[in-house]
């Protein structure tokens, strides 16, 4: 085991993986000492885990430079926390960084930053002689406050600085050549991917041509509906699609099903345009037999909006469907495939830059594969497993590549049973997650079967977050939503450098954890954080360069037991070492209850600076409908500062939203849920009250959703099994005479059957309502007064989908 510990060590050093394994205590934030000459860091490892890519990788802190490396730092919200390696240039105008070629190249791929609202250029020279220049924008880069993200520079908390330019030279520069980029303003570059990119390639034989349906590879027409006819008849003659170079102009999703498409390489074939992709059929309707390869699809996406389905590959694909080859960009999700399906094989590719997972494999989707991609720069988590509603089983995600993953996880797994994550890398991890994450989370089915994590490398992984748990671990398991107790089997991993905890356990009780030859080098705090009850055995478990004890543990009632050939974490300690992050008294949330209109209250959220060294509290926003009563300035190591809030409604209203404190913290903004009611007797008197009902169909469309006050949101029962139940109680008896139902106003019209009944007593139905669009969607029903605590609906059809749908249940006194 020490024998293999060396040789991954060795290994990852010579090809710039880990800049330096720490030989004693490292600090509770890990720096990155620099590493001289040339690095490839990410590129798969010789016989080992990691994506195969066509490039080489170099990091720009490792070139000649007149300008200037920045400091490495993993603090959220900094700019270097979200640089590969830690670490980049800064170069002022005029200034360059030059990179001397290890192989031959003829394109090359930069990944850089710009201040938000500015371009500027890069001049590309080899061996002195001018290549040509590359634009630089901010355009798809920075966003600013709590999820979900804003261009709004008011809101502070600005992140996600990196984009990529790409360009192929015209000709192959030999090994030896020194490229430099020189900037024409400010800027930053953290590395170059130079590779030989081969020519286009010529159509295969028997495929239709996209020209010849009027698709323009120029990009100056719209495209979208002649590569649809393409693709349709391409399916209706049983034959191939070929997609010649040019980049298409494509603002729409086009829809594959039993056809093979085709480009000349990602390098020449590019679909583009806001709202572009390509999607299989919607879910349980699973496109088949579909095979995408050898083209790019680059978005305009410029934030994150989850109301769009924003992706560059989407839908339901299955049925022996195979990706290969693809490069996306500039999309919400590189690829996000909904469930129940199953049979998909997605080789090879790049994902980057994407305002949200890299790729989710979504409810339900089963024997699927996922490999050889190269994922960077996501919004989310980089890969992730997600068993919304219907278990994700038998998948595996083996030898591929994700890099500085901006929120979240390298790769995630969220219930569902019999998956596998194998032979991949992961690195940079910058908040909320870790390299490697399993968890009941997010209403998923819980994980059952057993669950495989093998021979994955885990470099700067794990982060510091302003929110339960604070310090999060590499490789970290969380039972959120409910206990764990399916088979999770953890063999042969090396953690190296990862800012917190090597092995973490955090929430309720996680049982039937084998751990087996995994080496944890350098590590800020301790080998294995124990924070749950539970039970894990751990055997040839080898930890060095600790910045704490072996193992935390503040009486978790987790059972730990040592097997064989564990190494260097025999101590236990309780209490981690101040490492920058305030205690919130209040971070479960404030919640002011029913405060009437026209007055106020102010409550306090208790802010606590454990140290190493004063945070000063630089801003605070709060919600609509609150304000702040008092504030605070520095906080003192050691001292508590009470931040006040006061609610004061003018209106009838949900008032809920976050509370954010921008400080100068490492774990970047800190937010508090404030909820509050503006309650008004001649108001909607359900709101904010308590509703049931007799099932839901998914975690996010519960019957909550039917008192928050939004008719965006929405309940939903499960499917085909009327009748249907929803009942509000409003807190105390109250003569009630009307009440009014929506649906979302972009919804569809639709005719349900409801009767309403008042404590056990039908007052209405059962009568069938029109939900229409034209009146908003919008019902109400009238009856004599009556004095109720508990009103019910009763659904018993409804002919636009087989549930009951609802998005607000508001009662009336008048």
């Amino acid at each position: 085991m020490l024998l293999r510990t060396a040789m991954v060590v060795a290994t990852a050093a010579a090809t710039g993986v880990l800049a330096a394994v720490p030989a004693a205590a490292a600090p509770a934030t890990p720096t990155v000492p620099s590493l001289p000459g040339t690095a490839l860091p990410l590129p798969a490892l010789p016989g080992g885990p990691g994506a195969p890519v066509p490039f080489t990788e170099y990091e720009a802190e490792h070139a000649r430079t007149s300008g200037s490396v920045l400091t490495a730092d993993r603090a959220f919200t900094h700019l270097a926390a979200e640089a590969s390696g830690r670490r980049a240039v800064s170069l002022d105008a005029g200034e360059w960084v030059e990179f001397t070629l290890a192989r031959p190249a003829n394109a090359v791929d930069v990944r850089y930053s710009v201040a938000d609202g500015s371009s500027t250029t890069l001049t590309v020279t080899a061996n002195g002689a001018l290549l040509g220049t590359l634009p630089l924008t901010s355009k798809y880069a920075h966003v600013y406050g709590n999820y979900p993200y804003t261009n709004n520079p008011a809101d502070r908390g600005q992140h996600h600085y990196f984009d990529d330019v790409r360009t192929q030279f015209g000709r192959t520069l030999p090994a030896g050549t020194r490229v430099r980029l020189r900037a024409a303003a400010a800027a930053v570059v953290d590395l170059a991917d130079f590779e030989v990119v081969a020519p286009a390639a010529t159509a295969p034989a028997g495929f239709l041509n996209a020209l010849d349906f009027g698709a323009d590879p120029t990009g100056a027409a719209d495209s979208g509906q002649a590569l649809q006819d393409a693709i349709d008849a391409a399916k209706a003659q049983q034959r191939g699609l070929w997609l010649p170079a040019g980049t298409y102009t494509v603002p729409r999703h086009l829809v594959v099903d039993r056809v093979t498409v085709r480009g000349a390489g990602p390098w020449h074939t590019v679909l583009h345009g806001a709202g572009v992709g390509v999607f299989g059929n919607g879910a349980p309707n699973t496109s088949t037999d579909v095979h995408l390869a050898d083209f790019a699809i680059f978005g305009e996406t410029v934030v994150r909006d989850d109301s769009t389905s924003d992706s560059g590959l989407g839908g339901s694909l299955g049925g022996g469907s195979t990706v290969d080859n693809l490069w996306i960009e500039h999309t919400k999700v590189g690829m996000w495939f909904d469930g129940p399906s199953e049979g998909l094989t997605i080789t090879g590719g790049r994902i980057k830059n994407v305002w949200a997972d890299g790729l989710n494999l979504h409810n339900g989707v089963s024997d699927t594969v996922v490999q050889q991609l190269f994922v960077r720069n996501t919004g989310d988590d980089g890969l992730a497993m997600w068993s919304d509603v219907n278990a994700d089983h038998h998948n595996t995600f083996r030898r591929n590549t994700v890099s500085v993953p901006l929120l979240a996880n390298g790769f995630a797994v969220y219930g569902g049973h019999d998956n596998t994550v194998a032979d991949n890398i992961v690195a940079d991890t910058v908040t909320q997650g870790g390299g490697v994450h399993v968890g009941n989370r997010f209403g998923a089915v819980p994980l059952a079967g057993t669950t495989s994590i093998a021979r994955d490398l885990l470099v700067r992984t794990g982060d510091l977050v302003p929110n339960e748990p604070t310090e999060i671990g590499a490789l970290w398991f969380y039972a959120a939503d409910a206990p764990m107790d399916g088979a999770i089997e953890v063999r042969d991993l090396t953690l190296l450098d990862s800012s917190y905890a090597g092995i973490q356990f955090f929430g309720k009780s996680i049982t039937n954890v084998s751990v087996d030859r995994v080496a944890i080098v350098g590590a800020g705090t301790t080998a294995v954080q124990l924070q749950a009850p539970g039970a894990a055995t751990f055997a040839h478990v080898v930890a060095a360069g600790l910045g704490g004890a072996g193992a935390y543990d503040c009486a978790s009632g987790f059972a730990l037991t040592r097997g064989a050939g564990n190494l260097g974490w025999s101590s236990t300690k309780c209490g981690f070492a101040p490492a920058g992050q305030l205690e919130i008294a209040q971070a479960k949330g404030v919640d002011f209850g029913f405060q009437p209109v026209g007055t106020e209250a102010v409550l306090p959220i208790a802010i606590t600076n454990p140290g190493p060294k004063p945070i000063t509290v630089e801003a605070v926003f709060v919600p609509n409908g609150y304000t702040v009563a008092q504030g605070c300035t520095t906080i003192a190591v050691g001292a508590t500062c009470t931040l006040r809030i006061r609610f004061a409604p003018q209106s009838s209203g949900n008032y809920a939203g976050p509370v954010t404190i921008h400080s100068t913290s490492p774990a970047g903004p800190y937010v508090v849920g404030l909820t509050g009611i503006g309650f008004d007797p001649d108001g909607n008197l359900a709101l904010g009250r308590t509703i049931t009902s007799s099932s839901q169909a998914c975690w996010w469309c519960g019957p909550d959703r039917l008192a928050d006050g939004d008719q965006g949101s929405y309940f939903e029962s499960q499917n085909g099994a009327f009748p249907q139940t929803v009942t509000v109680d409003l807190g105390h008896q109250v003569s009630v005479s009307r009440i009014v139902l929506k649906l979302p106003a972009n919804w569809g019209g639709r005719w349900q059957t409801i009767a309403v009944d008042a404590d056990g007593t039908q007052l209405v139905g059962p009568v069938e309502y029109l939900f229409a669009p034209e009146t908003g969607n919008v019902v109400e029903i009238a009856f004599p007064a009556t004095v109720a605590q508990r009103i019910t609906l009763t659904f018993t059809s409804n002919n636009g989908w087989p549930a009951a749908q609802i998005s607000e249940f508001e009662v009336y006194a008048h």
